[in-house]
């Protein structure tokens, strides 16, 4: 899954955006902690295994693009939380609060009102709903026509590869890649975070693919941001002017691919590292502990903005 190749190639054809490895070290150097936690410790929400494995793909269906809404926020049990964890704990709370129950009849009969309706807070939803219902229901579809079926296939695969394989194969919109001066980038950022929620929450697929050593990191907004921050990356004139006047920036653009790319480049490069030095740590993980230290980046660094369903 990893073609570390064509990231070397973006790299240095890369014309937007620019590496500096010694700011690489430093920022390492600051991470105290290399020990990786999975967010959700509370298994309760669900009677088993088949539940959980449907709140994983309901999660990463709609988990995307959450700039368009900044102030969008949820609390739930005493905490504030934003974006993606908003959604995530929305979701949650609606299983608390009996709004939906994870079987796939009442998924599949729930209304683009009643939806929207598990999201809302303060008067306020995530942008791109009407897009987030869509793929909710695109998701439900696929897993209803294939009945148990669905379970056995997923039961049966051996490895990190041939799940997101089948994952972007039979839910299309997982499907996450773009065209970099004649090269191929799979970038498929929902479907990792998804193969790390089943990983994590389903026994039997943990047992059958043993480790998702051979996933990218993830692609998004948050973790291009932290290494502009820190120095990591360097944009040119271009490309800051655009982002600091908080431009559109279409996704597929040279521009666009340039940021995505390089911030794998970047985490293939620490984790060689890592690994080197003898802290033991994949790419899904050290992605998350990087997204962690997002909230220490002053605020008024914009995230480029780009309107798409992917990140």
């Amino acid at each position: 899954m990893k073609d570390i190749g064509s990231l070397k190639y973006l790299r240095e054809k890369s014309e937007y955006v620019f590496v500096n490895n010694d700011k690489i070290y430093s920022f390492l150097n600051q991470i105290a902690d290399f020990n990786y936690s999975y967010w959700l410790n509370d298994l309760s929400f669900f009677k088993n295994e088949k539940e959980k494995i449907v709140f994983s793909f309901i999660c990463e269906s709609i988990n995307f693009c959450f700039w368009g809404c900044p102030e969008w926020k949820i609390k739930y049990k005493g905490y504030d939380y934003r974006g993606s964890e908003a959604l995530f704990y929305s979701l949650l709370k609606a299983i608390e609060d009996r709004k939906i129950v994870i079987t796939i009849d009442n998924l599949y009969d729930i209304s683009e009102k009643e939806f929207t309706n598990i999201f809302y807070s303060d008067g306020k939803v995530p942008s791109l709903m009407k897009e987030r219902y869509s793929l909710f229901c695109n998701t439900i579809n696929v897993i209803k026509l294939k009945g148990n079926k669905f379970y056995d296939e997923l039961f049966s695969i051996k490895s990190d590869v041939e799940l997101i394989e089948y994952i972007i194969s039979n839910f299309k919109h997982f499907n996450d890649e773009s065209i970099y001066k004649e090269k191929v980038i799979h970038f498929n950022k929902r479907a990792i975070l998804l193969v790390n929620d089943l990983y994590n929450l389903s026994p039997t697929i943990r047992f059958n693919i043993n480790n998702i050593n051979n996933l990218t990191g993830c692609a998004d907004y948050a973790i291009p941001k932290i290494f502009f921050a820190t120095g990591i990356f360097k944009y040119s004139d271009e490309l800051l002017e655009r982002i600091f006047s908080k431009s559109l920036i279409e996704h597929n653009s040279q521009m666009e691919i340039e940021i995505r790319g390089n911030t794998l480049y970047v985490i293939e490069f620490m984790v060689k590292y890592l690994n080197n030095k003898g802290i033991i740590i994949n790419s899904v993980q050290l992605d998350n502990l990087i997204w962690k230290t997002r909230k220490q980046i002053k605020d008024d660094i914009p995230v480029h903005m780009t309107n798409c369903i992917y990140y």
